[in-house]
């Protein structure tokens, strides 16, 4: 009776590792394929400086990578209000078609909150979004 429990807690045991590989594993393999992502950063000279995703009033800098080429000329930076779920602002940006690693500079929060950001076709679809919170300087 006693080798029998023994084994069946090696059983549960090694059941919970292969789990805990295996969500491991697809989280590495979602990093890795990419996906389309859009984050945060202070600003944007050769590479990303300050990136994060909260930042005070003011402009901050909103990066795109893309796991293919965008495919447009001109895209829409959508600003919305978390809390109320109303737009605050559009900032409209040209691109070239073949770029899939862009940055949108001087994207300007006024106020504090959370907001979602969201690049979007012209069309109205969207490419990728994110939350970003601004508190008071």
């Amino acid at each position: 009776m006693n080798t029998k429990m023994n084994l069946n807690r090696v059983k549960l045991f090694a059941s919970l590792a292969v789990l805990f590989l295996i969500v491991i594993s697809c989280s590495k393999l979602q990093n890795l394929t990419g996906g389309d992502r859009l984050y945060f950063c202070e600003k944007y000279t050769t590479k990303e400086i300050g990136e994060g995703t909260k930042f005070t009033t003011g402009t901050i800098t909103v990066m795109l990578k893309l796991s293919k080429p965008i495919g447009v000329t001109s895209v829409d930076v959508n600003v919305t209000d978390v809390a109320t779920g109303k737009p605050v602002e559009t900032f409209p940006f040209t691109v070239q078609s073949s770029w899939d690693y862009i940055h949108f500079d001087d994207v300007e929060f006024k106020e504090p909150g959370k907001y979602k950001v969201s690049c979007l076709k012209k069309d109205g679809t969207v490419i990728a979004s994110n939350e970003v919170e601004i508190t008071s300087k």
